[in-house]
């Protein structure tokens, strides 16, 4: 008998359900600052959230309208939704990202708004 991949989980985890949420967030930049907050997130944020404990899985740009050039989609595991709310306060206060957000922002704000959505993985779903 096959055993799905949450029973795989926690297996792993000695019988323990697994914790970990994904999240998928949306940035809607700006008009004009995609390449700026895509700079930003290569050169300095995933490194920055990789010291905070969250796990960048994959960075996406739409290639159709109306999200093409203006919308950056990624998505971070965090091991529980409580290390998540940890996680993203850490890196808030973070001395590196306040000052990097500020350079970043001298020509004005990046983003107009974030969408965020956490999620678990369905037993059917491929292990990422």
């Amino acid at each position: 008998m096959m055993l799905s991949m949450a029973s795989e989980m926690e297996a792993q985890n000695g019988g323990a359900k697994s914790d970990v949420v994904y999240e998928l967030r949306v940035y809607h930049a700006n008009e004009g600052k995609l390449d700026a907050l895509v700079a930003r997130f290569r050169d300095h944020t995933d490194a920055i959230f990789k010291r905070h404990g969250m796990i960048s899985i994959a960075y996406w740009l739409p290639t159709d309208e109306p999200l093409k050039g203006r919308t950056l989609i990624y998505i971070l595991k965090h091991p529980s939704r409580e290390a998540a709310a940890a996680n993203w306060k850490a890196f808030h206060d973070d001395p590196e990202w306040v000052k990097v957000s500020t350079a970043s922002e001298v020509n004005g704000k990046l983003v107009e708004k974030v969408d965020s959505t956490y999620m678990t993985l369905m037993d059917f779903s491929p292990a990422i």
